[in-house]
């Protein structure tokens, strides 16, 4: 009987230090050192989504760990060298998606991270590939009364900058603007109408699928991935239908495998 509460014991022990682990990781969206030139003094898309993430994250239980933007961009900027180095990996990511892994290795070593987050967010139209600011195209668009099919684009990828290896990406899109392609801003009341719905989108929508899908890849049996179905079809500026789980569901043997929890833990 005392072997059996023994074994017990070290069961419970076992399982809550496996809970207890915390995944740090380091989120850097593509704008984090870029002055705000746009007109507004608005934060670029992948700030947004990159707020909305760390939040969430931090909210996560424990599961994952962020430090938040000023406390990311404080400690750059006190290192030239380092400030340096993300500038030109970040540029490099947001313009050809190209991800430096040698650079993002020395960028985590200063903050005692293994994982690291890169987020662009860039707008598009059909009649070239040009990657622009939102608030950037908001404003030429206003001021020429331009009318283009406009898409919002938001890319994100997980980096195991231990192996060099990406552990998990997506790829956002969504139309802006009204169904006659009209996305403008004469007022800074309009513009700040627009953000409500950039901010609605980047919560609801990027960051909920993208820090869930993200848990699961240290936590693969925790909860179900977000399905999430982006409307581009109709219905004016940044419509989406979304389906969210009222609850995290345990994974059956049927679901799908994830694998196993990564840094051999």
């Amino acid at each position: 009987m005392k072997i059996l509460i023994r074994l017990i014991i070290i069961f419970t022990f076992l399982i809550s230090s496996v809970q207890a682990v915390t995944f740090d990781v380091l989120v850097l969206p593509a704008d984090l050192l870029n002055e705000k030139e746009n007109y507004y003094g608005f934060d670029e898309v992948s700030e947004i989504v990159a707020n909305d993430i760390i939040n969430d994250f931090n909210s996560s239980g424990g599961k994952i760990q962020s430090p938040n933007l000023f406390e990311v961009r404080q400690k750059i900027n006190q290192n030239q060298n380092l400030k340096t180095l993300t500038a030109n990996t970040l540029k490099k990511y947001n313009r050809d998606n190209a991800v430096d892994y040698q650079a993002l290795k020395e960028i985590n070593k200063e903050f005692s991270c293994n994982s690291v987050l890169l987020i662009s967010g860039y707008v598009t139209t059909n009649k070239n590939s040009l990657k622009r600011g939102l608030w950037e195209v908001l404003e030429v668009s206003t001021a020429f009364n331009t009318e283009y099919p406009y898409k919002l684009e938001t890319s994100i990828v997980l980096i195991d900058t231990i192996n060099d290896i990406v552990m998990w990406s997506n790829h956002y899109s969504t139309k802006i603007g009204s169904n006659d392609n009209i996305f403008e801003a004469k007022n800074y009341a309009q513009a700040n109408e627009i953000l409500s719905k950039i901010r609605l989108y980047s919560e609801k929508i990027v960051a909920k699928s993208a820090s869930q899908n993200i848990i699961l890849r240290f936590y693969p049996k925790s909860l179900r991935t977000l399905d999430k179905k982006i409307d581009n079809s109709d219905g004016g500026a940044l419509k989406f239908d979304r389906t969210i789980p009222q609850q995290p569901k345990e994974h059956t043997q049927d679901d799908e495998f994830f694998g196993d929890m990564i840094y051999d833990i």
